[in-house]
């Protein structure tokens, strides 16, 4: 993904900002919460069974309690798996980085017909299989819409000539130019191109009005860079277009989106706020339902 320096500045910590959170929260008739599943509600790369801590699960479930709140779990899992870890009713899935969209209690639709991609991913696997055969430490795994191979090989050499030779084989079998190769730590995927976490945020917020609603995405890497722009570009929807010796009257007004970053340190981000890590998403999803008792 290719994003303009333009686009990046350096995030505010939350914690000066909650005021800024009250009046968003006061002002929207209703609240999309868009959350990542790894790195932001479990810490790091977290393995196949890595699950949030109880107590993220728990104010998650508070949440979508909430009659005004409809709260979105984000993640390179299928529907199914997340669906299984979180084991939430009421809220939203967003499976295979946006192909699969699940909304609280409603049916898993697709941005494209499962069997397209079934078959070009299918023979990527049977070829990466019959060509990485003779290395060590490699875990394929065909997720649907996408191929991934995890490196758990220690030889850093032979890592990096079977992750050449993972996008050799992605390029050969790639015909029609249809899939992306990720380079993630330890990882490379190829999966289906044309859509991410952002076209699936935006096609949640067709729904939602700018003028009445809050959205709020929180997450970690650069995948949801997209999501952050998404609901900037959607908050932006309504804003009238005022001559230049107008002052816009809303400008002061409660924001309609709130992106927020988690990492260690502020880095380029188009996010407006960050998070140091995990468990201060905790305790901004703490105080995300405190206030939301308290006004909502």
């Amino acid at each position: 993904m290719f994003i303009q320096d333009s686009d990046l500045a350096y995030p505010r910590h939350i914690s000066g900002e909650v005021d800024l959170l009250s009046r968003a929260l006061g002002a929207a008739d209703r609240v999309y919460l868009f959350l990542d599943y790894g790195g932001t509600l479990v810490p790091g790369a977290p393995g196949a069974a890595a699950r949030p801590a109880p107590e993220v699960l728990e104010k998650l479930e508070q949440l979508a309690r909430v009659d005004s709140f409809s709260v979105f779990v984000l993640s390179r899992r299928t529907v199914a798996e997340l669906e299984e870890l979180l084991g939430i009713q009421g809220i939203g899935l967003v499976g295979q980085r946006g192909f699969e969209i699940r909304k609280a209690n409603g049916p898993t639709v697709h941005s494209m017909d499962p069997e397209l991609a079934r078959d070009l991913i299918r023979h990527l696997e049977l070829d990466v299989h019959a060509c990485l055969a003779s290395y060590k430490g490699l875990e394929i795994e065909n997720r649907g819409f996408a191929l991934a191979m995890r490196l758990a090989c220690k030889d850093a050499k032979v890592a990096q000539r079977a992750t050449q030779r993972f996008a050799s084989l992605v390029r050969a079998v790639d015909a029609l130019g249809q899939l992306e190769i990720f380079y993630g730590e330890d990882l490379i995927e190829a999966r289906m191109g044309g859509w991410h976490k952002g076209d699936a945020v935006a096609q949640i917020l067709k729904e939602a009005d700018a003028r009445d609603s809050l959205a709020i995405y929180v997450g970690d890497d650069m995948t949801d860079e997209d999501g952050f722009e998404a609901v900037t570009l959607w908050s932006q929807s309504t804003v009238p277009d005022l001559p230049w010796f107008i002052a816009d009257p809303d400008e002061d007004d409660a924001p309609s989106a709130l992106t927020i970053l988690v990492s260690p340190e502020p880095r380029p981000t188009r996010a407006s706020l960050f998070v140091r890590g995990p468990s201060e998403v905790h305790e901004f999803l703490s105080s995300l339902a405190a206030i939301a008792a308290n006004i909502l």
